[in-house]
């Protein structure tokens, strides 16, 4: 069971997600409710047939598989936000980046004043 981020923008009470074909709507409730504790109000569910691609040099198609999609309606005033994964860096992880990028651009640098003599030799035969 995976949650996904739906294609089209839902209410905060709705989440989405990818099961097996298998797992039927009450499985699901009860997967989230003894498992995870998450009070579930409503589930609508879906099967989606699998993308059909053909490979061009050997000429065959191949069929993906095939998925249940369940959007869960949470109950009461419960709330589901995707976190904001490009937030802004802190200002001790940005010094932490930047020592890290100076240590490398010396360790590079020494490398290059070892290995200038030896121009004609791969990087990996170091003297």
């Amino acid at each position: 069971m995976k949650m996904v981020r739906p294609q089209y923008k839902q209410p905060p009470n709705i989440v989405q997600f990818i099961t097996s074909i298998q797992m039927t709507d009450h499985d699901i409730k009860n997967y989230l409710e003894k498992i995870y504790k998450i009070p579930v109000a409503h589930i609508r569910s879906e099967i989606v047939e699998g993308e059909l691609k053909r490979v061009q040099r050997k000429g065959y198609v191949v069929k993906g598989d095939d998925f249940r999609r369940a959007f869960v309606t949470l109950a009461g005033d419960e709330k589901f936000e995707f976190p904001d994964v490009t937030s802004k860096k802190s200002e001790q992880e940005e010094s932490d980046y930047k020592k890290l990028q100076t240590q490398s651009e010396e360790s590079y640098k020494k490398y290059k004043d070892r290995n200038k003599n030896h121009s004609n030799l791969p990087g990996w035969f170091s003297v």
